[in-house]
């Protein structure tokens, strides 16, 4: 077996779902970890370092870094979706969210752009597939941002997991009268569970 070695900081790598051929590996530095706490930073007057995202391959090792890591940016773990990338970059200094294509190896291309004055808050925000859809959830409601806007009633214990055409995937935990899971899903033409 070959060894390979990369001069990367250290990173949370994990494989990338949707595909066998890739790893992300997510450099925080000092943090923050997750979106939530980078907009209560900012909120607060405090500065962030911001985080950066290395997309690495299998077999062969090679590693792209294709957006650079910049202060008061927070970028969402990617997903693969139909031979891309997508990426959420939320970018507090000019107040507005890139949902951004990328191909490995090419350079990535800006799909949508929303300001962050358009929505409540980055609370769960999160890119999901399939097509690439930009939503957040909170309390008992799970808001489509992009591409299209609609906003669902949810449980308590609903998270959303992924779209997959007009069909959108929670997953249910109950713990009455025991745990419980379930997977539902919602019609997003009608809102209604299937």
């Amino acid at each position: 077996m070959e060894k390979k070695t990369w001069n990367l900081p250290p990173v949370w790598m994990e494989p990338a779902e949707g595909t066998a051929e890739w790893y992300i590996g997510m450099y925080y530095g000092e943090g923050p970890y997750d979106v939530d706490e980078a907009e209560e930073m900012v909120h607060m007057g405090l500065k962030f370092e911001g985080n950066q995202i290395y997309f690495l391959h299998y077999p062969d090792g090679t590693v792209y870094a294709p957006l650079e890591r910049r202060e008061n940016v927070y970028y969402e773990r990617p997903v693969w979706d139909q031979g891309r990338f997508g990426i959420a970059a939320v970018d507090f200094v000019k107040g507005e969210i890139a949902v951004y294509s990328y191909v490995p190896g090419q350079k990535p291309e800006i799909l949508h752009v929303i300001r962050l004055s358009d929505i409540e808050d980055c609370y769960n925000l999160r890119l999901t597939m399939s097509p690439l859809t930009l939503g957040r959830q909170k309390d008992h409601m799970y808001e489509i941002l992009w591409p299209e806007k609609k906003v669902f009633t949810i449980g308590d214990g609903d998270s959303m997991v992924y779209r997959d055409g007009n069909i959108l995937y929670f997953s249910r935990w109950l713990e009455e009268p025991k745990y419980r899971e379930y997977v539902v899903a919602v019609d997003i033409r009608t809102g209604k569970e299937l």
